[in-house]
């Protein structure tokens, strides 16, 4: 595994930089993050704009994200309507930003503006992608150790040797999310996703605060799901533009070895008169399962590369219905 990289001294970037945050009942933090955003970018003198992702929050987040887009001419609201869950919520606020640089973060304040600088210095080292690996981690010795060995399957999997792939805390360089298709909680692999393609990618440490207001959304049943959603994680991976040749290979040696001992049983019982039933019932019926297990696969293989051929040639449908997006040019 690589090191960590160290920022160098914060040399001057001079294109738009795009900060996408996602927000569930963040009334209290809202303008916090504005102005934090607002005062780091300032001081560096970038130019950015800051999207504001409402995710369906009960509170008075966006009505709070309303004003703030209706007074700042850099923040862009986007509503959208209904909980579609981080994924979707930063998938929508990528899809609006026109920055060179896209950087992804929480909007609860337990991540800190102020790092902005040092992703932006590594960018300009010539990093594609740039992560926040957690200096320390709050969640306790189980969670931790859940974690760590979380974070080393999706390593293994994914062959992406970064150290924390579960904070949403990272720069991008915009091609590289600009057409991402996210779903379920795919931000948590969204590194992987995107570097597994041989990019330039590091990480430098970060420290999470804690929450200043509200509840956090974490729970340690989420590990699980995480190590769950791997499966699909290295399927799309290594599989995703080929699937047959994962069905059609499996599909093909069950049939063979299927077809063979079942083959083997018919002909002792037809030339050398075998009682298959009497001598070897569970063996035949395993071997005729072995059969249809074949066929199966092959016949699933063949639906998963149709399948595969529509997805990626299909016009591209969010999964997301936006209610209203302002920003100081059209806030009413």
């Amino acid at each position: 595994m690589p090191p960590l990289a160290t920022p160098t001294a914060h040399t001057a970037f001079t294109g738009l930089i795009s900060v996408v945050a996602p927000l569930y009942n963040e009334a209290d933090t809202v303008a916090l993050l504005v102005a934090r955003v607002a005062e780091v970018m300032t001081a560096h003198a970038y130019d950015y704009e800051l999207i504001l992702v409402n995710d369906g929050s009960a509170d008075r987040s966006w009505e709070i994200m309303r004003g703030l887009a209706a007074a700042n001419p850099r923040v862009v609201a986007i509503d959208l309507a209904g909980n579609y869950g981080q994924t979707i919520s930063l998938r929508a606020g990528f899809a609006q930003a026109r920055g060179e640089v896209i950087i992804a973060m929480d909007g609860d304040l337990q991540h800190d503006p102020a790092y902005i600088p040092q992703f932006m210095s590594l960018i300009n080292e010539g990093y594609d992608l740039v992560g926040g690996a957690k200096a320390k981690r709050p969640e306790g010795a189980v969670a931790t150790a859940l974690a760590t060995a979380a974070h080393g399957i999706i390593r293994q999997l994914s062959g992406v040797q970064l150290r924390y792939f579960g904070a949403t805390y990272k720069a991008y360089r915009r091609y590289l999310v600009q057409h991402v298709e996210m779903l379920g909680d795919a931000h948590r692999f969204l590194g992987a996703l995107v570097a597994r393609k041989g990019l330039r990618y590091c990480e430098f440490p970060i420290e999470i605060h804690e929450r200043q207001f509200g509840q956090s959304n974490y729970k340690i049943s989420k590990l699980f799901y995480v190590i769950l959603d791997l499966f699909i994680l290295r399927f799309f991976i290594v599989h995703g533009r080929k699937p047959f040749r994962l069905f059609g290979v499996a599909g093909l040696l069950s049939l063979l070895v299927g077809g063979a001992l079942a083959g083997q049983f018919l002909v002792r019982s037809v030339f050398f008169k075998l009682n298959i039933f009497g001598t070897y019932p569970l063996e035949f019926i395993f071997s005729l399962f072995l059969i249809m297990a074949g066929i199966f696969l092959l016949c699933f293989g063949v639906l998963a590369e149709i399948g595969m051929y529509n997805y990626y040639s299909r016009p591209s449908r969010p999964p997301y219905v936006v209610r209203q997006t302002l920003s100081a040019a059209n806030a009413n």
